[in-house]
């Protein structure tokens, strides 16, 4: 709020380089805040692969959260009609980095509960960040409805 004050009050002085930052400042922000929301759907959805990976299972509530996560990752990484807070060869750099936590959220629900470190064994990365990606890569090319076909139909094939 601070920040919007004192947009105005350079914009009302005049001081249209001072009023750009903070524009810029505040634009920062509001991407920095929509892109750990569009993270924390990415790691709802790797838990929920990593558990069919392990489990080697697909409950219908995993299915629904994979299915409401890639959903969500559709709509919330939308920038206007051409662009988005992350662009589709950049999802790797984010499953990168998201792979510990959902490793370690996953630890407490896999088997009634298993050591993280025992986890990480059990998980072949490269399959699971293969899967992400292309699941993740089909929210840039199909609309809502075929995104939630073609999800079904691929997940059942990981079965």
């Amino acid at each position: 709020m601070e920040e919007i004050l004192e947009l105005k009050q350079s914009l009302l002085s005049g001081n249209i380089d001072r009023a750009l930052c903070i524009a810029e400042e505040l634009e920062e922000v509001g991407r920095k805040s929509i892109i750990e929301n569009l993270e924390s759907f990415l790691v709802v959805l790797l838990i929920h692969l990593i558990k069919n990976q392990v489990e080697q299972r697909l409950t219908s509530s995993w299915k629904k959260s994979i299915l409401n996560s890639l959903v969500a990752i559709q709509k919330k990484n939308k920038l206007g009609k051409k662009a988005n807070y992350i662009y589709q060869d950049e999802w790797l750099e984010y499953i990168e980095f998201n792979y510990p936590s959902a490793l370690l959220n996953s630890s407490y629900e896999i088997l009634g509960g298993i050591d993280y470190q025992e986890l990480k064994m059990l998980v072949d990365q490269e399959k699971l960040f293969n899967i992400t990606t292309s699941l993740v890569n089909l929210t840039y090319v199909k609309n809502q409805d075929e995104l939630i076909l073609v999800v079904s139909k691929e997940l059942e094939k990981l079965i």
